[in-house]
């Protein structure tokens, strides 16, 4: 890794995660979600009486990887640096799974459409694992793969039992017997992570993947041979694609903004108006009017009424690591977020925390107080902090974001 002095992600005041430092790996062994599960447990551990300088609920800490069940959207999975939770009533309470997954914290976890009972998950040790009934109980999924950081994982919405998975070294993956073996595909890129792999819902054998410093690549065939697009999103770092279904049009979450294609990702164009944080990490369509749109930032979580034109804020000292919306009551949502999971019932105009903590705590002390080994390096953020002074936690090299953002 190279120097950490100059750009260490650091906490805000506020439990706010400063937008101007992220975590980046551009070019490390692990893929850049690993930064996320990195700092997850120096969030849960933090103290109720961490000091002025800090509002930390512990209503769950970092969440580095989130599902909702398609078919039945109250039930959810998200995962901190303690483990994997299920909630099977939108939130209300929280029980704790993971038999097999050996206290290793999660980066992606995805739902099988077809067949919500089958899930995948990604790891901060590596490889990939599956779980046949709905998260009880898991095994690792790795012929084919090995132990490879895999920061994405994708299920084909086209073919029962596809899987893709996107690795470190510009590998992608996948399976046609869901998950019990894999083959290697041609790799969009040999020199950096992907940190995001999707599949086209309109379209077979169309694939996307984004990486953590040369922009996104796309398929049409499957994976055998892939494209760059031109001009913009040819380079830098994608956490997040998301399309409209009812036109194909995509949505880039990027290190340097929100962008819009139209053309199957072969040109990108900024959405960016009224968004004052570059870093989008995630977003979210409403499927019922795709008019509006959700973006979850280093920084806040916004809202477009126009398909991204502009944005406006709607809550912000957050570091928003994923969005739902549930598909049967479009005005719920859901953000997963440096604080837990917290839940809007009006379109974002109010949100509420999901009070993990509780199930959190008691399921700690039930399994022997254990938290995933991915963080157990790091320092603890201190018991008392200065009112203007924000710890350092000491996670992987950053890049340091333009000035301002881009004109829409």
């Amino acid at each position: 890794m190279g120097p950490r002095s100059s750009g260490e992600n650091r906490v805000a005041r506020h439990g706010r995660l400063s937008d101007n430092k992220r975590p980046v790996n551009a070019r490390t062994r692990r893929p850049s979600l690993v930064g996320l599960a990195l700092l997850a447990s120096a969030f849960a551990a933090a103290p109720q009486d961490a000091g002025p300088g800090f509002v930390l609920q512990g209503e769950g800490g970092l969440v580095t990887a989130f599902a909702l069940d398609p078919t039945t959207p109250s039930t959810i999975y998200a995962s901190t640096a303690r483990g994997l939770y299920k909630t099977t009533d939108a939130g209300a309470s929280w029980r704790r799974l993971g038999a097999g997954l050996q206290q290793h914290a999660l980066l992606a976890i995805a739902v099988d459409p077809s067949t919500p009972s089958n899930l995948y998950a990604t790891t901060d040790k590596g490889g990939v694992y599956r779980s046949r009934d709905g998260g009880e109980r898991w095994q690792e999924a790795n012929t084919g793969i090995g132990a490879r950081y895999v920061g994405s994982i994708a299920v084909d919405p086209h073919r029962a039992g596809g899987v893709y998975a996107g690795a470190e070294g510009g590998r992608v993956f996948r399976s046609d017997d869901g998950g019990g073996s894999w083959r290697e595909l041609t790799p969009p890129t040999t020199h950096v992570a992907v940190t995001v792999i999707v599949v086209d819902p309109l379209t077979p054998d169309r694939l996307y993947a984004g990486t953590n410093s040369e922009g996104v690549f796309f398929s049409a065939d499957g994976g055998t041979t892939w494209a760059r697009p031109t001009g913009r999103l040819s380079r830098g770092t994608v956490w997040n694609l998301t399309f409209d279904p009812s036109n194909g049009e995509m949505f880039a979450g990027t290190h340097d903004g929100l962008f819009r294609s139209s053309d199957h990702g072969v040109t990108w164009s900024p959405a960016n108006g009224g968004l004052r944080s570059w870093n989008v990490l995630s977003i979210a369509m409403d499927p019922s009017s795709p008019q509006t749109m959700y973006a979850g930032t280093a920084a806040a979580i916004y809202k477009s009424t126009d398909r991204g034109r502009s944005w406006t804020e709607l809550k912000n000292d957050l570091y928003v690591t994923a969005l739902a919306i549930d598909p049967r009551s479009t005005s719920t949502l859901y953000a997963a977020t440096h604080l837990g999971v917290i839940k809007s019932e009006n379109a974002g105009a109010a949100w509420k925390p999901l009070r993990m903590a509780p199930s959190l705590d008691a399921a700690a002390a039930g399994s022997g107080g254990h938290e995933s080994t991915a963080t157990s390096h790091l320092p603890r953020i201190p018991q008392k902090a200065a009112p203007q002074t924000a710890p350092s936690l000491r996670t992987l090299p950053v890049q340091t974001p333009p000035a301002a953002a881009p004109a829409p």
